[in-house]
C-alpha cells in the first residue's frame, strides 16, 4: 500500500489491507489521557455520564463483552508467553479498565509485528500510566532480545501538583522485529560550552579538533605496514595498528586509493592534518567539527526553555527539535493529544529511509503523516474518528502540501465516496455518520456522546472578515420529520449570538415541499453585497458532489489552524 488514509477500527484493518513483512516502520500513540487522575483506570464501576463525556477513553477502555470477546480471541493465539502474560495480568488486574486496554493493545501488537518488515522497528508512544505493563506486553511480542531503548521525552513544562514530583515526562517503547534494522545513526551537537573549552578555535568562528582522544590506531596488532613504526612511532609496541578513521578523508577532500598506510599517513602530515608536538605521546590528528559531529543521540529528548544560544552550531536551545507544544503553539490543530512533528522527524529520520513505509495506526490528527510526507517517505494512517480523517486531508496534506490530490497521490478507504455508502455508514455507526458529514462541510463536529441539544456541529463563518461566529449544524440520517427544520431554526434562534441565526441541516434522505418551505421561510440576509439564507437543506448528495453551505467567508481554520506550505520546507529537512 501506498499513502493511504484508513477510517475504522485499526484490528481488522491491519488484518485485511495491510501485507505481511510489508511495513519499515511503526509509531503508535494509543489513546491514553494521562491528565486525568492515574488512577481512573482501576476503577471498574462507578463512572458518571458527564465523566464519560469528558474523554473517549474512560468511555473506550471498559470491561464489557467486546473485552471479553478479545480477551478470549487472544487465548488461541500461538504466542504462548503473550497468553500466558494476559492470564496472569487478568489475575492481578481483575477485569478493570486496564485490563480492558492491554487486551485490546496486545492482540493488536500481535499484528503489528507481523506487518512490520524483518528490518522493521516499532516505536510505541505512552506514558508513566501504563507504560510498564506496555513494555512487558512488546517483550512478549517482539522478544527481549529486541527491546532497544527506553526514551523519556518531556512533554511539557513543570505544573503545581500537590504531595507527588510534577509530571513532566512521556516514554517512547523502541522496539525492533531482528537484531538487522535500519539506525541512521542520530548525532546531538555539542555545548557550546564544551566547544570552547576543549576545541581549538580557528578562523570564520570555525573550531579543530586537537586532543588526546583523536587517536590514529586501532585495536591489536598488524603484521604488515599499519604494524611497522612510523616517524618514531611504534603501534606495535603499543599492542595497536594504524587505523586512519574515514572521516579525515572527508575533511580533507582527498582520495586515498593506492596508497600505503605510511603513505597516507605521510600525506595527511604534510597536509596539516596530523600533528606531531614536542613532548606528546602520540601523533594526533585535527578536524574541523560541525554540530553533526556531537554525541550520539541519547534516550532523554528534553528541551530546556531559555537556554538559546548555548548549542553548538544554532541559535537554539537545547533539544529545540523535539520541545512539546506550547498552547498557543503555531503548530496546533487543536488536538488535545497532538505530538510536535520535531519528534516525529526526529523518528522517521532515524529509522528509516526515504522511500519506506511508515505506519500510524491510531494516527490521531495526522502529526506522522504529515512528517512522512516531508521526509519522503511512503504512508499508512489508520484512525476510527472520521473527522480525524477529514483533518488530516484538509490540513495535514491538501491544506500544507496543496499538490496533493486524493485519489491520486494518496486514497482515502472506508469513508462514503457513494449515497449507498452513506447509507451504510449510517446504518453501522451513526454518530460516526454525523460526524463525517459535519466534517465535510468544513464544520467543527460536536463529538461528545449524549445530548447534544439539538446541535451535531458548528460551521465558523466570518461574517465581517474578522470575527469568527458559528451556524449550527443539524445531521438527521433517518426517516425526516415535519418540523425538523422548525427545529433547527429555534436552535439557531437560541444561539443567535453566535449563530446569527445561521442554521444547515443535512439530511440523508431528500427533504420534503414542507421542509424546503419551511427552510426558505426563515429569510435571506444580505451581507457584502450577497444575500445568503438563513436556514438551508443539504443533501448528503449534493455534498458527495461537493457543495458546500452559503455562508460569507467560511473558515474552517478558526477551530484548527491553517499550516504553513509544508511543501517549501522540504529542502531543508531531507
Amino acid at each position: 500500500m501506498n499513502n493511504s488514509l484508513l477510517y475504522g477500527d485499526n484490528l481488522p484493518i491491519m488484518r485485511e489491507k495491510i501485507a505481511t513483512e510489508s511495513v519499515d516502520l511503526v509509531y503508535l500513540d494509543p489513546p491514553f489521557k494521562s491528565d486525568l487522575n492515574y488512577n481512573v483506570l482501576f476503577k471498574a464501576d462507578g463512572l458518571t455520564s458527564d465523566e464519560a463525556q469528558l474523554t473517549a477513553f474512560k468511555d473506550t477502555w471498559t470491561w464489557d463483552s467486546a473485552a471479553q470477546t478479545t480477551y478470549d480471541e487472544l487465548q488461541n493465539t500461538s504466542n504462548v508467553t503473550l497468553v500466558n502474560l494476559v492470564n496472569a495480568l487478568q489475575v492481578g488486574l481483575e477485569r478493570t479498565p486496564m485490563l480492558a486496554y492491554l487486551v485490546n493493545m496486545a492482540i493488536r501488537l500481535i499484528e503489528i509485528h507481523r506487518v512490520m518488515k524483518p528490518t522493521g522497528s516499532v516505536y510505541l508512544h505512552c506514558d508513566p500510566t501504563a507504560s510498564h505493563y506496555l513494555k512487558i506486553l512488546m517483550d512478549a511480542v517482539f522478544l527481549p532480545t529486541n527491546f532497544q531503548s527506553e526514551i523519556i521525552w518531556r512533554r511539557t513544562g513543570s505544573h503545581n501538583k500537590m504531595k507527588r514530583w510534577a509530571p513532566i515526562h512521556d516514554v517512547l517503547l523502541f522496539y525492533t522485529k531482528s537484531d538487522e534494522y535500519t539506525w541512521n545513526n542520530p548525532r546531538r551537537p555539542y555545548m557550546l560550552g564544551h566547544v570552547k573549552e576543549h576545541f581549538v578555535e580557528g578562523e570564520n568562528g570555525s573550531y579543530k579538533t586537537d586532543y588526546y582522544g583523536n587517536v590514529l590506531t586501532g585495536s591489536g596488532t598488524r603484521g604488515g605496514e599499519s604494524g611497522q613504526p612510523w616517524r618514531g612511532f611504534d603501534p606495535t609496541a603499543k599492542g595497536r595498528h594504524w587505523a586512519i578513521p574515514g572521516k579525515i578523508w572527508e575533511e580533507a577532500g582527498i582520495e586515498p586509493t593506492g596508497l600505503t598506510q605510511h603513505q597516507k599517513l605521510d600525506l595527511l602530515f604534510e597536509k596539516g592534518f596530523i600533528t606531531i608536538t614536542e613532548g606528546e605521546a602520540w601523533p594526533m590528528y585535527q578536524l574541523t567539527i560541525t554540530p553533526s559531529d556531537g554525541p550520539a543521540a541519547p534516550d532523554i529528548w528534553a528541551y530546556q526553555p531559555y537556554t538559546e544560544g548555548t548549542v553548538f552550531g544554532t541559535t537554539e536551545g537545547v533539544d529545540a527539535d523535539v520541545r512539546w507544544l506550547s498552547p498557543q503553539d503555531a503548530e496546533r490543530l487543536g488536538y488535545p493529544t497532538q505530538k510536535p512533528l520535531g519528534i516525529l522527524k526526529h523518528i522517521i529520520n532515524t529509522s528509516s529511509r526515504p522511500g519506506d513505509l511508515v505506519l500510524d495506526p491510531f494516527c490521531g490528527c495526522g502529526t506522522t503523516i504529515a512528517a512522512a510526507q516531508m521526509l519522503a517517505r511512503r504512508w499508512i494512517g489508520i484512525d476510527i474518528s472520521p473527522f480525524a480523517i477529514e483533518l488530516i486531508r484538509r490540513q495535514r496534506l491538501e491544506g500544507a502540501f496543496p499538490h496533493l490530490k486524493v485519489g491520486v497521490d494518496y486514497e482515502i478507504d472506508g469513508l462514503p465516496t457513494t449515497l449507498e455508502g452513506a447509507r451504510m455508514m449510517a446504518e453501522s455507526d451513526r454518530k460516526g455518520f454525523e460526524i463525517w458529514a459535519v466534517s465535510k462541510i468544513d464544520g467543527i463536529p460536536n463529538d461528545k456522546k449524549g445530548a447534544d441539544k439539538g446541535v451535531d456541529g458548528r460551521i465558523p463563518f466570518r461574517p465581517d472578515g474578522k470575527v469568527a461566529k458559528f451556524a449550527v449544524v443539524s445531521v438527521k440520517s433517518g426517516k425526516l420529520k415535519a418540523d425538523d427544520v422548525r427545529s433547527l431554526m429555534a436552535v439557531a434562534k437560541r444561539e443567535e449570538s453566535s449563530s446569527l441565526g445561521f442554521g444547515v441541516l443535512v439530511v440523508l434522505n431528500p427533504p420534503t415541499p414542507g421542509m424546503k418551505a419551511d427552510a426558505a421561510s426563515a429569510g435571506t440576509v444580505e451581507m457584502h453585497g450577497n444575500r445568503y439564507p438563513l436556514n438551508q437543506i443539504l443533501t448528503i448528495e449534493e455534498i458527495l458532489k461537493g457543495k458546500k453551505p452559503h455562508l460569507p467567508l467560511i473558515d474552517p481554520t478558526v477551530g484548527y489552524r491553517k499550516k504553513a506550505n509544508l511543501a517549501d520546507m522540504q529542502g531543508s529537512l531531507l
